[in-house]
């Protein structure tokens, strides 16, 4: 074989673009089939492939092809390891925002493993992501068996001629060049330019959506000529003399040569579009990465700010990061993403007990969304088998009602024909056509089990009497014109028993030159021969001079001529195809006169009687037209696509309701065909290809009609280019690429190829293009429930951020932990945000338009403003006034909180009084003494004679009245006060005594002696030097002088000793006592204060769940009242005591307590937010009641979220 000799011009193609880039390849994929056998002849097609059509090539030919295009199989994709996938789960921004806070708490807690809090923060926070992605992760990833499909469908074996010798070889084997011979029933085995045919037909339905087989000829496909007068080659999906890899042969037989193998043929073209296109984000997905951006960032930005706030106020690093984490964590619902994806998997098992099996559990919300179906025609909009629909007879056109069984056939019949008649099977002439129609036909029906082979056939005259049985859906022998002709006329007499009465006699099969099929049978009547004959109606017509009206044979007259042409461009313009009816009583012929076609016909031709016309379509699905009409309501353009003929797709989508005769009128709808996108695509400039397919987009109603797979795709992309969200169906193999480029593909169950179905996010489990609709309007209602429960869950937000903005800016004893905001966004916030997926639609879903994901975001401003602005600061409110409440309970005025808060959990609260002897002001004193010195320094803290003793931890004691303790802070009158400076109240040592003594005490470029400060102890007036008037009294000094006028190694105080108070904090004034259990004590208790302040925190933590009760009902609807709607969702009910019980077992079981650290509140702190929740129920009932007073007013315009 020569060089010029090595394959097809498809496989020259694809071999010089091996080394092109991706994007090369997917414009390449995305032209037309580049094959040219088809335009030449047969001796130039051998000349190429070097071969012999008697002997095939030869081994060492098949070797040197096979060594340059490889096996006949087609490329799979790269896969995706499992647990790669798995990773994948953790790389988005949300779950690396919880890893990073998680981490640092470990690294806090590594850090002061003192408290335990980080420890479970952290744990909590990694438990978030890691039951986040697994759950995902089963739940959404779905493994790429795309070319598994393609696998299933790849011929196994077929019969080659190699070396002049017909060989059985598996079908990968197969090279260019290859003379492959195919009978009925063979699956084509590579592309082929047939050469030699014996009545071949091919189904082509899987390729290109055409119901009828094809004819398959030799001759040469002639150029064609466009509407323009261009001459173009014939496409080659259109070819006449071409197989295509996978297609079925319907009947006879032929031989051609293989000029394509593997990915080098139509299917494989089709293989590297559905693998080579990219899946869509779906709007969703996209929804929620941006509100995910949105509050991560918030929660980012305020978390470094307050960071950052800290550490210029000096506070402790560690307890920085964990104040920023609690920020963030109180800004990011931690369990949104687990509730989406509950809320979907739920919707997704509601829809599949409506049949519909939801494989991409997003797509579900893309369908609520879609604005353009993009539908194909055979066997989703039709049921894709041919159906007789009318008949024509004694000069007038008559409906013919599809029946399933004769009780429907009755039921029909009697109701009448409605704006057509119907025909009349008593009617002589319609008795001569049912004759023909029964008796000139091979078809027979398939009257067993296919899902049980051991079962016996049936009667199929005996079940059509039964109201439940379906003969339209059973399988016959032969094409599908004869199958729709005899389950049109079995319902009439049964066919088998009807040709049993009329023996056949001689017969001569259908075939392209003759265009007609012909039977001669003895009648059941005269017992003579008769001639019936049915075709092409042209062709039938010719070979009749007279014809049957009512009964009579007449002449065929000129007028007859033209009524029946009237009668058959009518049915013809309705996308029927029509069939002639014929016949001749051959009376004078004897029964077993040897009737024969060989050479010639020996009996008459061309005297018969024309009977009729009967004509055939696939017809619509039941439901489809009302299902169309749903989506015009919902404002969602449904396009047909499909490679039938135009006049075809029209007629069904006029039937539909697809196409409506005023838009076609007003030229607001167009029938687009694969021709016109191929002058298209010829254009070299890119914008005027996409000024043709906005014109042509912009019309209302579309059908596409002769496209192939590529212009599916091409479709479909272009409709996403102009902001249309696109939801594909189909079933065929031709539907993959564009099933998976499309925002949602939905594939049909039972027909559907497995291609089409690994392709798609969903499958139509009974075929039934009216299940779209139910997907519409969930979808719509999850993205509705969807905005419900963000609501619900963001007006959280702020009662859980309100505390640590509180406690940085005003400084109070923080209102609520981290670890509790965890328990409301992952506890009793998760099961009433989920709850919120099972609420039924409102009732004006379906009349509203497709969402724009443009301006009708799943997060918008007015959403944003309702949940924090509105309801989220009335639950703050609610918060903090419950806050309040209990800490005064517990003696804690809400006056003396602020400038207490960054040490009131480690340091002593003491307070002054005012003189109603209620506290007056709060702050703290001196730090905890150290425990370590250098060594061979003893100190009063730390002294030998006494033992390892902690006199003065948490705070030296108040002395008893009349003793005095010259170290500590505290005379028996109170805290000494820090006006003579840190040191004279915290650094009380023998040094600094002595400092005093010899050299006085400076304040303010003011020198004081000791016995100025003694004086001042004694001083009557209590406003003078207020602040120095417990530096020194007489006791300390005369104690001072006993302890430290010694000489010795004892050093007794407190050195290096500082005060708690930081700028930003409260220092406690001259005077003050500790303060706690709501009374002066000289004692500090840290315990009790910080438990007071667990109880707090406990009850601020009631107090969300309580006004969550109220959230949750008016997140219920976003305009009807919570009336109107009910309080049907169960679920929901359930979500309202899960709530209750929870925040009920962690504020009341013991271990919890120690864990969440929360404290068992009194029974009467569980009603401060009542009166709030209700405020929240009754001011949002009135707003929504305004808001259906007055559509589109303020209020509907700026709070309808």
């Amino acid at each position: 074989m020569g060089d010029d000799a090595g394959g097809s011009s498809l496989t020259k193609k694809f071999s010089l673009s091996r080394g092109k880039k991706s994007s090369q390849r997917a414009e390449e994929l995305r032209k037309d089939i580049p094959i040219e056998e088809h335009m030449w002849d047969v001796e130039k097609m051998f000349s190429h492939f070097s071969v012999d059509p008697s002997k095939g090539l030869s081994t060492d030919q098949a070797l040197r092809q096979r060594k340059e295009f490889g096996e006949n199989r087609l490329t799979p994709p790269k896969q995706t390891p499992a647990f790669i996938k798995f990773l994948l789960q953790f790389t988005n921004f949300f779950s690396l925002l919880l890893l990073g806070g998680g981490i640092l708490c470990f690294v806090g807690y590594g850090i002061d493993s003192s408290d335990d809090t980080n420890l479970y923060l952290g744990v909590v926070l990694v438990s978030v992501v890691l039951i986040t992605a697994t759950f995902s992760h089963f739940q959404e990833a779905k493994s790429e068996k795309i070319m598994e499909g393609f696998k299933s469908m790849v011929p196994k074996k077929c019969k080659v001629l190699r070396d002049g010798s017909p060989t059985v070889l598996d079908a990968v084997e197969l090279v260019p060049g290859d003379v492959v011979e195919l009978t009925d029933g063979d699956q084509v085995p590579a592309d082929i330019r047939v050469f030699q045919t014996s009545e071949l037909k091919v189904d082509n339905s899987s390729l290109t959506g055409e119901s009828e087989a094809q004819d398959r000829y030799p001759d040469t496909c002639p150029p064609i000529t466009d509407e323009n007068g261009v001459v173009k080659p014939l496409p080659a999906i259109e070819a006449t003399n071409l197989m295509f890899y996978t297609t079925i042969v319907n009947s006879g037989a032929g031989k051609g040569v293989v000029i394509g193998t593997g990915d080098r043929t139509v299917m494989g073209q089709i293989a590297g579009l559905a693998t080579e296109t990219s899946a869509e984000a779906t709007p969703i997905n996209k929804e929620i990465r941006k509100f995910i951006m949105f509050i991560s960032a918030v929660a980012i930005s305020l978390g470094l700010i307050f960071f950052f706030i800290g550490v210029g106020l000096k506070t402790d690093f560690i307890k920085n990061i964990v104040f920023a984490i609690g920020i963030i964590v109180a800004n990011v619902p931690e369990g949104l993403l687990a509730t989406v994806t509950v809320s979907l998997a739920l919707t997704a098992k509601r829809m599949h007990a409506k049949n519909v099996l939801v494989k991409n559990l997003e797509a579900v919300e893309t369908l609520g969304s879609t604005t353009v179906i993009a539908s194909d025609k055979t066997g989703t909009l039709t049921q894709n088998r041919m159906t007789v629909q009318h008949c024509w007879y004694d000069g007038k056109i008559y409906r013919v009602p599809a029946a399933r069984n004769k009780p429907q056939l009755d039921a029909a019949m009697a109701s009448g024909g409605g704006t057509e008649a119907l025909y009349n099977p008593a009617d002589t002439t319609f008795q001569h056509l049912q004759m023909v129609g029964t008796l000139c036909n091979n078809s027979r029906f398939l009257n067993t089990d296919r899902f049980d082979e051991q079962a016996e056939a049936f009667n199929v005259g005996q079940q059509m009497t039964k109201p439940d049985f379906n003969l339209l859906g059973m399988d016959c022998t032969s094409d599908a014109s004869e199958a729709a002709l005899v389950k049109c006329t079995q319902l009439i007499r049964d066919i088998e028993e009807y040709r049993e009465a009329n023996e056949r006699l001689f017969e001569i099969k259908f075939n392209s030159t003759n265009k007609w099929a012909l039977t001669i049978n003895k009648s059941e009547f005269t017992g003579k021969p008769v001639l019936l004959l049915k075709g092409a109606p042209e062709r039938v017509m010719r070979m009749c001079k007279r014809i049957m009206v009512n009964g009579n044979e007449i002449e065929l007259t000129r007028e007859w001529e033209e009524k029946y042409t009237e009668a058959y461009e009518s049915l013809g313009g309705m996308g029927e195809r029509v069939l002639g009816f014929a016949y001749k009583r051959l009376d004078d012929t004897p029964v077993n006169f040897p009737f024969t076609n060989k050479p010639e016909p020996n009996f008459a031709l061309d005297d018969l009687t024309f009977v009729g016309l009967f004509s055939l379509m696939d017809p619509p699905r039941e439901g489809v037209p009302e299902a169309v009409a749903k989506c015009k309501r919902a404002r969602i353009k449904v396009f047909m696509v499909t490679g039938d003929h135009p006049i075809t797709a029209q007629a069904i989508a006029k039937q539909v309701g697809i196409i409506d005769q005023d838009h076609w009128d007003s030229g607001h709808a167009t029938v687009v065909k694969g021709d016109d996108i191929r002058s298209w695509m010829e254009l070299s400039d890119t914008s005027a290809q996409q000024a043709k397919w906005d014109e042509a987009l912009s019309h209302e109603q579309i059908v596409w009609a002769r496209v192939s797979p590529a212009h599916k795709l091409l479709i479909v992309e272009n409709a996403q280019r102009r902001g249309e969200v696109v939801a594909v169906t189909g079933d065929g193999v031709n539907d993959a690429p564009a099933l998976k480029k499309g925002d949602i593909g939905v594939a049909m169950g039972i027909a559907g190829k497995d291609v089409s179905k690994e392709a798609a996010d969903m499958i139509l489990m009974d075929d039934n293009f009216a299940s779209i609709v139910n997907g519409v309007e969930e979808g719509r209602l999850i993205f509705d429930n969807l905005k419900k429960s963000i609501a619900y869950t963001l007006t959280s937000n702020i009662p859980e951020i309100g505390p640590f903005l509180m406690f940085i800016t005003i400084n109070i004893p923080l209102p609520l932990s981290t670890v509790l905001i965890l328990c409301v966004d992952l506890g009793t916030d998760m099961v009433p945000a989920i709850s919120l997926a099972y609420e039924t639609k409102e009732a004006d879903i379906m009349d509203r338009p497709p969402r724009n994901s443009a301006t009708d975001r799943l997060v918008n401003s007015r959403l944003i403003s309702f949940a924090y602005l509105q309801i989220g600061v009335m639950q703050a409110l609610a918060g903090f006034f419950t806050y309040i409440v209990v800490l005064n309970d517990f003696g804690y005025a809400p006056r003396i909180l602020m400038g207490t808060g960054l040490s009131y959990e480690e340091e002593s609260l003491i307070c002054s009084l005012d003189s109603d002897l209620r506290p007056e002001q709060c702050g703290y004193g001196c730090k905890e003494p150290r425990m370590e010195f250098p060594k061979g320094v003893e100190t009063y803290y730390k002294n030998p004679a006494y033992g390892e003793i902690e006199f003065c931890k948490g705070g030296c004691p108040v002395p008893f009245p009349g003793t005095a303790d010259p170290f500590s802070e505290f005379t028996d009158a109170g805290f000494r006060g820090f006006g003579g400076g840190t040191d004279a109240v915290c650094g009380r040592t023998c040094e600094w005594w002595q400092e005093v003594k010899e050299n006085g005490l400076v304040v303010d470029g003011e020198k004081f002696d000791i016995k100025d400060l003694l004086g001042f102890s004694n001083s009557t007036n209590a406003s003078e030097n207020q602040d120095l008037r417990f530096i020194m009294t007489a006791d300390d000094d005369m104690l001072f002088d006993e302890y430290c006028g010694k000489e010795g190694d004892i050093k007794y105080g407190f050195p290096g000793r500082g005060k708690i108070a930081s700028g930003r904090e409260n220092a406690a004034e001259a005077g003050s006592f500790y303060w706690w259990n709501g009374s002066q004590q000289l004692w500090p208790n840290k315990g009790y204060q910080e438990n007071a302040l667990k109880y707090a925190q406990s009850a601020y933590f009631v107090s969300i769940v309580v006004v969550q009760w109220a959230d949750l009902l008016i997140a219920k609807t976003r305009k009807l009242s919570v009336f109107e709607q009910g309080m049907h969702n169960n679920f929901m009910n359930f979500g309202l005591c899960f709530e209750t019980v929870l925040a009920i077992l962690l504020s009341y079981v013991p271990f919890l307590n120690t864990i969440f650290g929360t404290r068992p509140i009194n029974f009467l702190h569980w009603f401060p937010g009542v009166p709030w929740s209700m405020l929240i129920f009754v001011y949002d009932e009135v707003r929504k009641g305004q808001m259906r007073r007055n559509p589109g007013g303020w209020l509907d315009r700026f709070t309808y979220w």
